[in-house]
């Protein structure tokens, strides 16, 4: 009997062997380039939201050879380093591209690598200097894919079905026990989750948090001197109004205060933010407040 076991689990393996070849086809070069500028798009349209700029453009991808694409920025912009790998690591796997590349950031007005690392989908990744936010500049970025330039396509029904008839025929031959042995599943590279910030300046605010961050610094803020700098962070070099500060931090929750308080909780803020002389908070005469951030 042993022997015939032999043969059949010989020729089963050799139909899964076989079966499991054919899985990852290569796409068309060209559709494969069309998809990555799309991606590559989202994840500039990602990285604006997550840096508060809900209006500006994401400039048109370029081609710089075979496998590097260039992202390009209409304004300045700041940007947490864990952020940019927990995104692009995002969109590239949910768009089946390939997971071994490398992304560079460049200044727009020199060849310097502001930051940079590489990812490899065996898990032998280099990345540095992450948790430290890049000031608010021009940047350009760089996704160059490493490995064979080539997605993958949704199995076909009917190797799934060889699958499953090979899996029996196997499930017959040996005792039922030999299955409950859990194979070690390839390990692939995870980013680690970064919450979203809004860069001032040099500072990442961390809204949920009421958290804001300048290299290895951290500050905690109370909970009105979060919601107020939320409101600043979402409207930098703009006017805003004194009533509508005394509303959405106070009146909206039911409390009713005087002016005094606010100009308090102003001082307190300046305070937080003396760190980054390019950053001020000035009062303007019968008007409000605006958050002046120097690019």
């Amino acid at each position: 009997m042993k022997p015939k076991i032999y043969i059949i689990c010989l020729a089963v393996f050799s139909v899964i062997a076989l079966s499991a070849g054919t899985l990852t086809v290569n796409d068309s070069h060209d559709f494969l380039e069309k998809r990555a500028i799309l991606v590559m798009r989202e994840i500039g349209h990602q990285l604006l939201q997550r840096s508060g700029d809900f209006t500006s453009r994401v400039l048109p991808v370029k081609k710089i050879d075979e496998n590097t694409f260039q992202l390009e920025f209409q304004s300045k912009f700041a940007f947490m380093p864990d952020t940019l790998a927990k995104v692009v690591h995002q969109r590239l796997t949910s768009a089946q591209l390939p997971l071994d590349y490398m992304v560079n950031v460049y200044n727009c007005v020199s060849p310097q690598v502001v930051f940079g690392y590489e990812v490899k989908s065996k898990g032998e990744d280099n990345l540095a200097c992450m948790g430290r936010p890049q000031a608010k500049d021009c940047y350009r970025i760089q996704i160059q894919f490493t490995g064979n330039y080539q997605a993958t396509k949704p199995m076909n029904i009917w190797w799934a079905i060889g699958f499953i008839l090979a899996g029996g025929t196997l499930f017959s031959v040996f005792n039922k026990n030999f299955f409950k042995k859990k194979s070690e599943a390839e390990t692939v590279n995870t980013i680690v989750e970064e919450e979203s910030f809004v860069g001032i300046g040099r500072y990442a605010f961390y809204p949920d948090r009421a958290l804001l961050k300048q290299g290895e610094e951290q500050i905690e803020l109370s909970d009105k001197e979060a919601k107020l700098l939320g409101i600043f962070a979402a409207n930098q070099n703009q006017v805003i109004e004194r009533d509508r500060l005394l509303k959405e931090v106070w009146e909206d929750e039911g409390v009713f205060v005087v002016g005094r308080s606010l100009d308090v909780f102003v001082s307190k803020l300046r305070k937080r933010l003396q760190g980054d002389e390019s950053i001020k908070i000035t009062s303007i005469h019968g008007k409000g407040y605006k958050l002046e951030v120097i690019a």
